[in-house]
């Protein structure tokens, strides 16, 4: 597994928020293998943002490449930066690469379709040093050791890694999963209870074209992005995930628009946010609207009285 630190500068005042977008491609067909969209946290206050991604490793003989674009949403508008492309067949040749331990084949990926998302590691005694061993498991499967096949360091806190928001779904719905760790003090393994929870909004107007969850702990140390969908959407080429990869994203959000109206308001958007059992999840919702010249519009929507949402998984 590689671990490749991106950076980003605010420049001129600071954004209400910055994503990172970045597919995996193979280096030979050019086909798009993964993708993802991450968000790259505030940093301590001088405008600076780092963020780290988790890559695949290439297989002996092929050879990968990885596209990525920056986005940042300010004052009720949407950035996108040019594209950059990096060559990841000689990952030590890249600045703020790093190769994490693995033993094949590596962690169990996701459900299809689904993808992973970014959690602190619950360890139950932090601020150890050296690297700690994680991995997953479904409910049914014996706990074992063996099913932590990446390790990844510790230093003075619990990391943040990257899990799958599922391994399995029964009837579009995410099911629960165990995540475990070898304990970095005593050397025994420990599991969590991954819980997912479905979160909705509902908008009667029509004219909302894309519907963002932003979450993480309450202390936002791993934050995550969930692009909601309408439920019971068919999509066909205008799904809500496709938005930030569109080479034009103005007419798409105008196919996007129409294809939408053909389902009654109001139009429902879900998606889900998981997280260890037990532990509390902050999250707040940005809105895209689509105008009536065809520009679009950012807007949040936060609990009654200000602040975010919290939920108790």
């Amino acid at each position: 597994m590689l671990h490749l630190r991106r950076e980003y500068s605010d420049g001129p005042g600071s954004p209400e928020l910055v994503l990172l977008h970045y597919a995996i491609l193979d280096g030979a067909s050019g086909e798009m293998i993964s993708r993802a969209s991450v968000v790259m946290p505030p940093g301590s206050g001088d405008g600076h943002r780092e963020i780290s991604l988790f890559l695949p490793e290439a297989g002996a003989g092929r050879h990968t490449g990885m596209r990525y674009a920056y986005s940042t949403v300010s004052g009720g508008g949407e950035w996108f930066s040019p594209s950059y492309d990096l060559d990841l067949s000689s990952p030590g040749q890249i600045e703020g690469m790093v190769h994490l331990d693995e033993t094949p084949p590596g962690n169990l990926r996701p459900a299809p379709g689904r993808g992973m998302f970014r959690m602190l590691l619950p360890l139950k005694t932090p601020g150890k040093s050296g690297p700690v061993r994680y991995g997953f498991g479904a409910m049914r499967k014996k706990p074992s050791a063996e099913l932590c096949r990446l390790a990844i360091p510790a230093g003075n806190g619990a990391p943040v890694i990257e899990a799958p928001e599922a391994l399995s779904v029964l009837k579009a719905r995410p099911m629960p999963y165990f995540i475990y760790h070898v304990d970095p003090a005593g050397g025994h393994l420990i599991q969590d209870k991954i819980a997912p929870a479905r979160i909705t909004f509902a908008d009667a107007s029509g004219d909302v074209v894309a519907v963002r969850m932003i979450w993480g702990d309450p202390a936002w140390a791993a934050s995550n992005i969930t692009v909601m969908e309408l439920k019971n959407f068919g999509g066909g080429a205008y799904r809500a995930e496709d938005h930030f990869f569109s080479d034009d994203r103005l007419l798409f959000a105008s196919g996007r628009q129409q294809a939408l109206a053909a389902y009654p308001l109001p139009h429902v958007f879900e998606g889900y946010l998981a997280g260890p059992s037990g532990s509390e999840v902050e999250y707040c919702i940005q809105l895209v609207r689509r105008r009536d010249d065809g520009s679009l519009a950012t807007e949040w929507r936060n609990r009654d009285g200000g602040g975010n949402w919290r939920i108790t998984l």
